[in-house]
């Protein structure tokens, strides 16, 4: 399937829109004007046949209202009397005197009615050809004056039908029809103006589509020029050279677009240096332990050992080696499983405070070896029970706390306060150490990240992306509070749990 670029996109959506928009508006104002135009020269048409009928109806001279009521040359007047023979008729030589005319509207115009009709009864007489012309007819009745009470006994003794039939229900006071009075003008200037709305329109249409080309070329330069500067950089970055930067001068959605891929450039960049630190720090680690077991084995396998207090030395030293490289290993393992969502939480309910004072008692001999105190303050008396998973949280305490031991000073002090607030149980982990430096503090949370590179040897970095995944995965949060030099405090919650 054919893919179109930006440009062609925004110049078809564009010119559509507008020719869509200006098609509507065409018939909207054809339409309307023809229907508005029509009955405005109907309703003036009416008002002259109906001047005219007065002028025959008193007996004036038709001569004068004639040239006064006449608007165009092509107008035509035609009189004719109830029967439909033509008395008068002015404006064509279709129609003669004697002729009948108008047959079909006579029975309407003997009630007293006016009609109209949109026909073709004119001829074009500049044609070179006969051809036809739209008109409009209107044929109103000549109502003669009402006359005495007398005149109008008279009028009724006088007719035939009321001797002979007897009275038919004529009403003699309703004023007498005799004749008709017919006007029919040409529509021809309406249909010229409306050829001429449309020749208009067409050249509304050519200059719509050289503006719309131009708008869309425009608009699609100051889309496209930026998109393809960000997909350079994109597949820049994706060579690996994550120093690559873009510099938009466009509009802010774009601008935010070049931003983001600055920062995802600066994110890969340290991504990518801690992953070089983290493989070398961990081959060395790997190596370390490695080196051991395969010195001291052979030692043990050469019978190199003289006595049997070296022996148990040498297997307690493969022991130790070969228990911190497992424990390297399986949290790596753990970290990946807990990011890829592949373990299930087992939730229970629990005493968070009986948890925290085993943690203690369990860690609390190696935080003495640098006579470090490890103490639970008590915030309140109530009853600390959590809902979570157990074997997790114990994880998370046992990563915090040995986080605060190994960057506390000597002789200093660890205090772990559990509380609960609304719905929830907090514990806080404070110790009054080396503290974070503030650059450090949004990155602790990575893997493999370790702020003191003195000290990577003893930490893998993997400890609080541990935590957090752990914590975020019960739907809770986890915070540090840290100033250089002065220690830090994590926190984090877990939902409590009620019976009742």
């Amino acid at each position: 399937m054919r893919s179109y670029g930006i440009a062609f996109k925004l110049w078809a959506s564009i010119l559509a829109m507008t020719l869509l928009l200006l098609v509507f508006t065409l018939i909207f104002q054809t339409e309307f004007l023809n229907d508005f135009y029509y009955e405005q020269e109907k309703e003036q048409l009416e008002k002259d046949c109906i001047r005219l009928a007065n002028y025959v109806a008193r007996g004036q001279n038709f001569t004068i209202p004639y040239y006064s009521v006449m608007r165009r040359v092509n107008d035509i007047i035609v009189i004719t009397d109830k029967t439909g023979k033509i008395i008068y008729v002015e404006g064509t030589n279709q129609y003669k005197l004697g002729d009948t005319f108008g047959k079909k509207y006579i029975s309407k115009i003997l009630k007293g009615d006016t009609v109209h009709e949109q026909n073709k009864m004119i001829r074009n007489p500049y044609s070179v050809w006969p051809k036809e012309m739209d008109t409009l007819l209107v044929g109103v009745p000549v109502k003669q004056p009402m006359g005495t009470a007398q005149e109008n006994k008279q009028r009724m003794q006088e007719s035939k039908q009321y001797f002979i039939e007897g009275y038919n229900g004529t009403d003699f006071s309703r004023p007498e029809i005799n004749e008709a009075v017919y006007i029919i003008t040409t529509l021809e200037y309406m249909q010229t103006t409306i050829e001429a709305i449309r020749k208009q329109f067409l050249y509304i249409f050519i200059v719509a589509i050289i503006l719309a080309s131009a708008i869309s070329y425009l608009l699609s330069q100051g889309f496209s020029n930026p998109l393809k500067i960000i997909n350079n950089a994109a597949m820049e970055i994706s060579k690996g050279n994550y120093n690559t930067r873009v510099d938009l001068h466009s509009s802010r959605e774009i601008k935010e677009l070049g931003n983001t891929m600055n920062n995802l450039a600066g994110q890969l960049s340290r991504v990518e240096k801690i992953r070089r630190e983290f493989v070398a720090n961990v081959s060395h680690e790997i190596r370390t332990p490695l080196s051991y077991l395969q010195g001291y084995s052979e030692i043990l396998m050469d019978g190199l050992v003289e006595t049997e207090e070296d022996r148990q030395r040498y297997l307690g030293i493969i022991m130790d080696e070969t228990v911190r490289l497992k424990t390297m290993v399986n949290e790596i393992l753990q970290l990946s499983q807990i990011e890829a969502g592949h373990i299930q939480l087992q939730m229970v309910p629990f005493s968070m405070e009986a948890m925290i004072k085993r943690m203690i008692d369990k860690l609390l001999p190696y935080a003495s070896k640098r006579n470090i105190s490890i103490k639970l303050v008590k915030v309140s008396e109530d009853v600390l029970t959590c809902y979570g998973d157990e074997n997790r949280i114990k994880q998370v305490l046992i990563n915090l706390i040995n986080n605060a031991i190994k960057h506390s000073y000597d002789y200093g002090d660890i205090n772990i306060r559990a509380f609960r607030q609304d719905d929830r149980i907090y514990v806080c982990i404070k110790d009054f150490g080396e503290g974070i430096e503030a650059e450090d503090l949004p990155f602790i949370w990575d893997r493999f990240y370790t702020t003191d590179k003195k000290k990577s040897e003893d930490s893998s970095g993997l400890g609080l992306a541990i935590v957090k995944n752990i914590i975020n995965a019960h739907g809770c949060e986890v915070n540090v509070y840290s100033i250089s030099g002065e220690g830090s405090e994590f926190c984090f919650y877990l939902p409590s749990y009620s019976e009742f």
